[in-house]
């Protein structure tokens, strides 16, 4: 995989975990309690910051690493979440959502990324109470914070069980134990637990042992982690936790106590900068480098002070254990990289300065030595030590002989991936997979009229009852290819369901009204392409019920409802279309006052506004250019509203439906189609053409006696079932000067189509079946021609235009 694969499947991943944080953040505030869904929250966070750790991105990663932190604390109940907190992280979620579509497009983040960062990350750390950045001591600022000699020393905790895995002449004072149990699919994020643990700083021990009992041989997994392995470092807990920063859930952490009954120095305040002349002169080293110079007056210091300690205590040098914790304390106050080198010093602690300087020029930064000391560690008494080197760790293996893999198979009875594979394909492929099945549908169309011509023109009926056979054939083959393909295309739509929960916290938040959001049947899918275009008609239609129909708590206290409103978003399949809801129960819809603005901006006259019922007032809201607002904001008042919903709706062949009652709420229904991939059409002919008109649109075909229909001024209709169905001539609709033709029994062809909540008949000269076909858009000069939804390409290489009823009418 490239740099550029590398980054796509980053931007892809970043992408994802967003949507589930976002999610998950509006879960917790609802449940703040629940710890699995703080611990889902944390390892959703966690992934993304590790996935930032890739890229050179460290404004996004700053911004990430604050909100875990942030979360750590939640999560470990050391802070309460709460609006603010929620507020905040959503904040910087926003921040890191833009950031990562700014990587998708240019590449690299923003120029001002770092300058918008740090405000982000400072006040995710406010909540925390820590800077946003603590500064590191300057060499000239060094200083230990004095300590009550005289106050009681608490006794030290039972240390956990599994230190006893730690050998007894390891267990020093100050040594930093860590347990690190990598997740079991650890291997599949790229991680090697066993490699990260031996490149621990400053490791003195590390043993590993079996997480869970070894499997048999026909159920070992080679790729299921069961490494339970436990460390000892001479680094401070500081550089520790550093090093296992990106699995912090997986690693326990802790400082070896003193041994019993031994005796903590006080520490005093001695350790001062050079600068200051209360010290004397550090001796004339020849260091290599200003850095090794600096790091061994820093040694040749705390070396001196620590003497004196022992000298003042009248404790012997060698023993080493009495102040180890006064020495940890001390260096705990130095933060540079000088110190941080010292504590891998509190092992030795040699007689005298001149050891100490040696092994401490063996083991500076860059030294080819550091970390792999030829001779054996001094012990206090200038001997060795029967302790392994520093970066020559011992490792305590357990029966199996195997260095790291194990655990349970993943098709074993209960894990979630049992006989279950997920391959992660780009849309652009199934896309052209579609068009592909699409170009098939054409060529299997052709094979009806290949055989039409063998039989009439060729006069061979045996050739053309074989071509009608495998025409069979291969038309069912076409529809099982369709249908799988179709359901690669299927999504749920719970993918737009998500975006719902925070729009309706943040809108309700702003308008000052309590709304809770109920959502149902998020696991109905429909095709991609009626999801994606989905997505602004549904974010209307909730801004309107947010803005319009509820009511803000004192309003429906006063009205006799609770002062919560509960906004309904629902999806159910009915046969071949997807029906989605939306209802609230609000105030809804003023039907007096949308008469009197439909009339205001002149979209109908005043007496028409007055005959209609209250049914027919709601369905003004559709009208373009209507709205109820009195001023322009950023929610409403522009006029782009409802009309937007219906043509969108439209544009993929589904219809919308509103019901609403005064003071009850509103409801909203959208019909549409399962897929936009395969369009089923009957053909029909009007005018001496062909032509084509969806079949879910039409209700029904019906040949009407002439005698049967009623004329009145310019206008037809005819009684159809007991219900009066107006009649239009197609051909006079598309400017065509024939008439409609009759059969021979003097009967006119009506196509009934559905309009909404009505039905009228198309007059045409007669049907010509059903067929499936691929709609294409109308392009170029042809775009903006209404009462067409397309062309279609046919089987005998025809081309068939598609109309478009709702547009003609």
């Amino acid at each position: 995989m490239n740099s550029t694969e590398l980054l796509e499947q980053f931007i892809f991943e970043a992408r994802e975990c967003l949507e589930r944080i976002g999610q998950r953040l509006l879960d917790v505030e609802k449940s703040p309690d629940d710890t699995e869904l703080l611990n889902d929250l944390f390892r959703q966070v966690h992934t993304l910051k590790g996935n930032c750790g890739l890229f050179e991105f460290k404004a996004l990663e700053r911004v990430v690493h604050a909100g875990e932190d942030l979360l750590d604390r939640v999560r470990n109940g050391q802070l309460t979440y709460g609006p603010a907190i929620a507020d905040t992280l959503l904040e910087s979620m926003d921040f890191t959502a833009e950031l990562i579509d700014t990587i998708a497009s240019q590449g690299q983040l923003p120029a001002h990324a770092d300058e918008r960062a740090g405000p982000i990350a400072q006040r995710l750390r406010q909540h925390m109470g820590m800077p946003a950045a603590p500064a590191a001591p300057s060499a000239g600022s060094l200083a230990v914070q004095p300590r009550n000699a005289d106050a009681s020393i608490p006794s030290p905790a039972p240390l956990p069980a599994w230190t006893a895995r730690i050998p007894e002449a390891a267990r020093q004072a100050g040594r930093i134990a860590v347990r690190y149990q990598p997740e079991p699919d650890c291997f599949f994020k790229g991680e090697d637990p066993w490699h990260h643990a031996r490149l621990t700083p400053a490791l003195r021990h590390l043993s590993v042992e079996a997480r869970q009992p070894w499997p048999t041989t026909d159920d070992f997994d080679c790729y299921a982690c069961n490494l339970d392995l436990v460390i000892l470092s001479d680094a401070t807990q500081a550089e520790v936790a550093a090093h296992f920063r990106y699995v912090p859930e997986q690693i326990e952490l802790l400082e070896m106590p003193a041994p019993a009954g031994a005796p903590v120095m006080p520490v005093a305040p001695m350790v001062r900068s050079e600068a200051d002349g209360s010290r004397d002169a550090a001796p004339s080293i020849d260091a290599a480098d200003e850095h090794e110079a600096l790091m061994l007056r820093r040694l040749q210091q705390i070396w001196d002070d620590q003497c004196r300690l022992l000298g003042r205590a009248g404790v012997a040098a060698g023993t080493v254990a009495a102040t180890r914790a006064t020495l940890q304390n001390l260096l705990s106050c130095i933060d540079d990289e000088a110190a941080r080198s010292a504590h891998a010093a509190l092992a030795l602690l040699p007689p005298g300065p001149a050891p100490l300087l040696q092994w401490a020029r063996q083991h500076r930064p860059g030294c080819a030595a550091a970390g792999q000391a030829d001779q054996p560690p001094l012990t206090a008494s200038g001997g060795t030590s029967s302790e392994p080197a520093v970066g020559s760790p011992t490792a305590q293996i357990v029966p199996r002989g195997s260095a790291g893999q194990g655990g349970q198979a993943s098709d074993e009875p209960g894990s979630p991936e049992r006989g279950q594979k997920v391959l992660k394909v780009s849309q652009d492929k199934i896309d052209r997979l579609m068009e592909l099945i699409g170009e098939m549908v054409v060529a299997k169309n052709a094979l009806p009229y290949l055989a039409t011509r063998a039989e009439t023109v060729f006069q061979q009926r045996e050739l053309a009852r074989e071509i009608k056979a495998q025409y069979s054939v291969i038309n069912r083959i076409a529809e099982d290819m369709q249908h799988a393909i179709m359901q690669v295309r299927m999504l749920p739509v719970g993918i737009i369901f998500q975006r719902f929960g925070r729009l309706v916290r943040d809108i309700g938040k702003k308008l000052g009204k309590d709304v809770s959001l109920v959502v149902e049947g998020e696991e109905t899918e429909a095709d991609k392409n009626v999801i994606e275009s989905l997505a602004d008609p549904l974010i209307h239609i909730l801004r309107n019920s947010l803005d319009h129909g509820l009511e803000t708590p004192d309003v429906r206290v006063a009205s006799g409802k609770p002062p919560q409103g509960v906004l309904r978003v629902s999806a159910r399949q009915e046969g071949d279309r997807v029906v989605l809801t939306i209802s609230d129960d609000g105030a809804g819809i003023d039907t007096e006052r949308v008469r009197a603005k439909a009339v205001e901006r002149g979209l109908i006259p005043a007496d028409r506004a007055s005959s209609l019922s209250d049914v027919e007032a709601v369905q003004l809201v559709f009208l373009p250019g209507f709205s109820t607002a009195e001023s322009i904001s950023d929610l409403s008042g522009r006029g782009v509203g409802m009309d937007v919903v219906r043509t969108a709706v439209e544009r993929i062949n589904g219809q919308v439906e509103l019901e609403s009652e005064r003071g009850r709420g509103t409801m909203v229904r959208l019909t549409l189609p399962l897929s936009m991939a395969v369009t089923n059409v009957m053909m029909i002919e009007a005018g001496g053409r062909h032509f084509g008109v969806p079949m879910d649109l039409i209700v029904e075909t019906v040949r009407v006696p002439a005698e049967e229909i009623h004329h009145f001024k310019r206008s037809q209709t005819t009684v159809l079932r007991g219900r009066i169905v107006p009649l239009r001539a197609l051909s006079e609709m598309l400017g065509m000067d024939q008439p409609p033709l009759p059969n021979s029994d003097g009967e006119l062809a009506v196509l009934v189509v559905r309009l909404g909540s009505e039905s009228i008949g198309l007059l045409v000269d007669n049907f010509h079946g059903t067929s499936d076909i691929i709609l294409k858009p109308l392009e170029g000069v042809l775009a903006g021609i209404t009462g067409f939804a397309g062309t279609a390409l046919m089987g005998d290489g025809s081309v068939l235009m598609i109309l478009n009823p709702k547009e003609l009418v």
